[in-house]
């Protein structure tokens, strides 16, 4: 596979740059609960900080008040509808990752992943549809076919600021449908002298050790900095931090579709079906226990130069890593043929299907991102920026797993009696247990390795001039702008299987341990396993005995996407208004290769289109009193297909009883949105509330349809579940935010130590797509319609505290093709934390944490009502203990 020359021309000429304006200044000298900021990546460019916003003063936090202090500024004088969590609050939140601390935001939710908060999701609309920077620079992606950045990847402590930007203005990227998230960091010149801060804790999962690992947990971190020369002009910051997490985690789950129902005759038929009799049976029984080491890592350092007050100069990198190495092992009970003696709530199966499998899985993720920039007032009204931003990506995942499953001509010994009077944790009952728990009667089904790499480089320039008349008395702005980039994704697999040769028989018993002696949710026994280290050691001693067969890479692809962009927009302040015009244009061509196997042979195919969009946009800004703010916008923007996606790839899976297919889709469509907001922002004194409405209209929502064909993947003609991204025909979004922050300075003592944060969202959303049977339509997928967020903290001398809740409501997670009863939802969920610092010194605090007291799992269901099993997982409770040093 490989590109046009001149794309490759394109490639090596083009090197990095993005948005730049006009620096908010921040001072974070934090003595409260986890003070720390670690260094500056990029130049610190707030995502909002526009010519059309003015600075903010220095602010110098001194505890969690003085934290809400700040984030109410910023949000009081940045001129687009934009929310923020300080560095202070990140620190006095229990959020070991910007993903979770994001959760604070008004209409944010975070979408998980074993456990941890992972992909943000802005007003409906999924991570990689929202433009995510590190001090304004883009970032390269490291998932493996989206746009997106998962912000797990960032530990919390590495953020000074963490923006959402709800409003774009011109001057933003225009592929950034639900905001911008911006994290900033530190400059050597907020404090204007030597610096060292430094944070140690050491942590307490509630669930570790019964698998793997019994690993300590622990976060170690640091950033130093001063400003030197003659003039104090140069500033210098480093900052590293370091973080190993180990955990298990509990699960059960069904098969997708979850549940199906039998006619007359006992034979099965789809959920729904005509055929069927109503009564929900689920489609079997899976059980899992998770052990995770997860480890990050990151340093950082900036380079800046300021001789005057009309120039400065930045220079910047970042390198952050994560690993996280997983043992899954699985116990699977799978029902054979018909079933008998049925009742609402129960039946029988004369014959079924064991399955124990282990997975070990190695995700490694990194991101690298150098910049360099400068801005420059070269004449009373005009101000020149630019800046360079080149940023790598990468994502690797080898995993080596072992499959043993029963014989079917032996159904026989395997028959079960099921009982559904609990819909969300069904019971299998094995009739004779002896003969299912029997290593000796489990047969090799397969070993394999595989391995995915997914690289990605994006190089970016980018110039804009500004213009500021300096009138108080009515007062214009302008700016003007262009835009470069380019962006390479490579993704590569390889899958090679090893199985028993002929005559060679290899059973569990030959490498079988018991497994955690703990019942799953208080009921289910996985038991046994497999031993990984004695599975490994048997292959490579009998190594000659396999047969080896490689799938064929019809999932590889490339793509190469390039933008051309250019705004132009415009202010005018008079009075208690500002109104802010202006339009934005980007040309996008891409170009893909692939491979795809037709009869049985590989063919090369390769794509390409060109598209080009205008996104004209109107900011209004009113100010009745000085504590009361309306702002309105009209916003036009897109959102670009995954890169994934384009490509005319197939990638089949045979992880469970039924093969699964993903296809990609070159004639997929840019989103383009429609959108317009208008807030209400009233501040009395030491807090704020704010009441937000908003309506997006987005034409092409992109989303993935399942649906079950009968098709013929290497093992002659069989149901094959298969997933295809598609345009869907419209989707709207309509919303509120409330948000209030009160510190309650106005209560007598002891009790003015008392201050609430709070947040609740509500969606409206509505989701037309076609099926293979016609329009459906439902809720926006992967959004709840409510979230809520509330803290209460108190604050009095050297003594903080702080309780958190955290609630997401249900959610359409993954629709099926023409039958709403197999379409799976996430059920809503409530977290609670709590924290406690004690500040001994100006230099030295100690605090105690707890995550998830409230020991939420997650819960995922389907079938009529919502009603069924879909996915069962339990995280446990979470405690840190730690000291934050400052000098």
């Amino acid at each position: 596979m490989g590109l046009s020359p001149h794309r490759r021309a394109a490639s090596l000429l083009l090197r990095p740059f993005s948005v730049w304006g006009v620096q908010m200044h921040f001072v974070p000298r934090v003595s409260g609960c986890l003070a720390l900021l670690l260094a500056g990546t990029a130049l610190s460019t707030p995502a909002f900080a526009n010519d059309e916003a003015a600075a903010v003063d220095e602010i110098v936090v001194t505890g969690q008040r003085e934290a809400q202090r700040k984030a109410i500024e910023v949000k009081r004088e940045a001129f687009v509808v934009a929310d923020v969590v300080s560095a202070d609050d990140i620190g006095k939140l229990p959020d070991h990752n910007t993903a979770a601390a994001l959760r604070r935001i008004p209409g944010i939710s975070v979408m998980e992943d074993q456990g941890e908060p992972r992909f943000p999701v802005i007003r409906g609309l999924r991570s990689t549809y929202n433009r995510t920077t590190i001090d304004g620079a883009l970032v390269a992606s490291v998932d493996e076919s989206g746009r997106t950045v998962p912000m797990d990847i960032v530990p919390s402590v590495m953020a000074g600021r963490l923006e959402v930007i709800k409003t774009v203005t011109p001057e933003h990227d225009g592929n950034a449908i639900g905001g911008v998230i911006n994290v900033t960091t530190r400059s050597a010149f907020d404090i204007g002298r030597p610096f060292f801060n430094g944070m140690a804790s050491y942590g307490m999962y509630e669930r570790s050790g019964d698998v793997r690992n019994d690993k300590p947990s622990y976060r170690l971190a640091f950033a130093t900095g001063t400003t030197f020369g003659d003039a104090d002009q140069w500033g210098v910051v480093v900052g590293a931090s370091h973080e190993q997490l180990d955990y298990d985690i509990p699960q059960v789950e069904s098969q997708d579709p979850s549940v199906r129902e039998y006619t007359a005759a006992g034979a099965p038929v789809v959920s729904g079906s005509p055929l069927g009799n109503g009564i929900q049976v689920p489609a079997y029984q899976r059980l899992f226990w998770y052990n995770n080491t997860k480890q990050r890592s990151g340093v950082n350092a900036k380079i800046e130069y300021r001789p005057t007050d009309t120039f400065r100069w930045e220079a910047a990198g970042l390198f952050s890593r994560m690993e996280d190495d997983e043992e899954r092992i699985e116990y699977r009970i799978e029902p054979l043929g018909n079933v008998a003696n049925q009742t609402p709530t129960s039946g029988y199966f004369a014959r079924g299907r064991e399955v124990i499998q282990l997975n070990q899985p190695i995700t490694k993720r990194e991101i690298g991102l150098l910049r360099t920039g400068f801005e420059w007032t070269f004449a009373p009204q005009w101000t020149a920026s630019g800046d360079l931003v080149y940023s790598q990506a990468g994502l690797e995942v080898p995993n080596h797993s072992v499959e043993f499953r029963t014989v079917d001509a032996q159904g026989a010994n395997y028959a079960f009696n099921y009982d559904t009077t609990n819909p969300l944790f069904p019971v299998f009952t094995s009739v004779n247990d002896a003969a299912a728990r029997n290593p000796a009667n489990f047969v090799l089904q397969q070993h394999r390795d595989s391995l995915t790499k997914t690289d990605e480089t994006t190089a970016q320039a980018r110039f804009d001039l500004a213009f500021d008349d300096g009138n108080a008395d009515g007062n214009l702005k302008a700016k003007f702008g262009g835009l470069l980039r380019t962006t390479e994704r490579d993704f590569n697999s390889t899958q090679v299987n090893y199985r028993a040769g002929s005559g060679f028989v290899y059973t569990l018993a030959e490498v079988d341990k018991p497994g955690p002696s703990e019942l799953i949710a208080g009921r289910y026994l996985l038991s046994p396993r497999i031993d990984a280290g004695a599975a490994m050691d048997f292959f490579n001693a009998n190594r000659s005995r396999f047969t080896t067969t490689t799938t064929a890479p019809t999932g590889d692809y490339k793509v190469q996407e390039d933008i051309y962009a250019a705004y132009a927009q415009a202010s005018y302040s008079w009075g208690d208004f500002t109104v802010l015009g202006g339009v934005r244009f980007e040309q996008t061509e891409v170009e893909s290769d692939a491979v795809r196997s037709t009869g049985g042979v590989l063919t090369p195919v390769s794509n390409s289109g060109s598209y080009g969009n205008w996104m004209p946009s109107l900011h209004v800004e009113w100010k009745p009193r000085d504590d009361v703010i309306v702002r309105a916008a009209w916003t036009n923007t897109i959102g670009r297909p995954d890169y994934g996606s384009l490509a005319a790839t197939e990638g089949l899976n045979f992880d469970g009883s039924q093969p699964t297919l993903s296809r990609g889709n070159p004639g997929l469509k840019a989103r383009e949105s429609r959108g317009f907001d208008v807030s209400f922002e009233y501040y009395p004194t030491d807090g704020m509330i704010s009441l937000a409405l908003f309506t997006k209209d987005i034409e092409n929502e992109i989303f993935t349809l399942s649906s079950t064909e009968t098709l013929d993947v290497g093992r002659g003609p069989e149901s094959v579940l298969v997933s295809t991204p598609r345009n869907a025909e419209s989707a709207k979004i309509r919303g509120v935010e409330f948000a209030v922050q009160q510190a309650f300075t106005f209560l007598p003592a002891p009790f003015d130590g008392f201050g609430f944060n709070g947040n609740i969202t509500w969606l409206d959303t509505e989701f037309t797509f076609l099926t293979s049977t016609g329009p459906r339509v439902t809720g926006l997928f992967q959004q709840p319609e409510i979230t809520t967020n509330e803290s209460i903290y108190y604050q009095r001398g050297p003594f903080e505290a702080r309780v958190s809740h955290n609630y997401i409501g249900g959610q359409l997670e993954t629709i099926n093709d023409a039958n709403p009863n197999s379409d799976q939802y996430w059920k809503g969920r409530h977290v609670f934390d709590a924290s406690l610092s004690y500040r001994f010194t100006d230099r030295f605090t100690v605090f105690v944490e707890g995550q998830n007291l409230s020991n939420t799992g997650r819960q995922e269901v389907t079938g009529p009502g919502r009603r069924y099993l879909q996915e069962w997982a339990n995280y446990g409770r979470t405690y840190w203990v730690g000291a934050a040093v400052n000098f």
